[in-house]
């Protein structure tokens, strides 16, 4: 059954975590649901029709039974999927794109109220591409700091400092890797906290894979401008 006028103030809610990362990174079933319900909290006469949960214990985006669910009782009710932070839904771009391909259904993120599908489309594609590079970045930073003779764990007075000479080239590259996208929010006027905020919605974390604060992203820019 197809739903043909639907209602934007009625939520599907969907909550996942795994067996391996529940309560952790912020991303617990509490801290999901804290998050939607402030969500909710700005929407006049928000109705939850259903709320689904999933636990995955296996490869991410395989075995989501609830996501079905989720997705059927969307479409048969004209309700709007509901979650905290885009990488609830997944982590990658492709399952993402599969899910939004469906015309019967929409989504809605909590951390992105302001964000439309096309919005989170290119999000997902920006966070992606983001990892991707900056995973590969720090890759070459250790690597090259090996081929120096850095060994990783090792005390010293001369593997201090090619340590500490590695930590400096790794922190380089990734900021140089971020500034495409720090950079031209700095040159329309974003303050750093609100480029922290935004960061955070991206679920892109910082080197230490922590979240963003302002601190932290003025010293991403200042290392762009070394």
């Amino acid at each position: 059954m197809v739903v043909s006028s639907c209602s934007n103030n009625q939520f599907v809610l969907y909550r996942r975590v795994s067996t391996s990362t529940q309560g952790s990174s912020g991303l617990g079933l509490d801290a999901q649901l804290e998050s939607i319900q402030g969500f909710l909290s700005g929407i006049p006469a928000a109705q939850v029709i259903q709320e689904f949960v999933e636990v995955e214990s296996g490869k991410e985006d395989q075995n989501r039974p609830e996501l079905s669910a989720a997705m059927d009782c969307a479409r048969k009710t004209g309700a709007t999927i509901l979650v905290s932070k885009l990488c609830r839904l997944s982590r990658d771009l492709e399952f993402i794109a599969r899910l939004m391909k469906d015309s019967r259904v929409r989504f809605r993120v909590a951390s992105m109220p302001d964000a439309d599908e096309f919005s989170l489309s290119i999000w997902a594609c920006m966070v992606q591409q983001e990892r991707r590079l900056i995973s590969e970045r720090t890759k070459d930073a250790i690597s090259a700091a090996r081929k120096r003779g850095v060994q990783w764990g090792t005390a010293g007075k001369k593997n201090i400092k090619k340590c500490n000479d590695a930590r400096i080239e790794q922190a380089d590259a990734f900021a140089e890797k971020l500034a495409s996208i720090v950079t031209p929010m700095r040159e329309n006027g974003m303050t750093y906290q609100s480029i922290a905020n935004r960061l955070n919605q991206m679920d892109i974390k910082t080197a230490r894979g922590s979240m963003f604060n302002p601190i932290q992203v003025k010293r991403v820019l200042d290392r762009t401008l070394k």
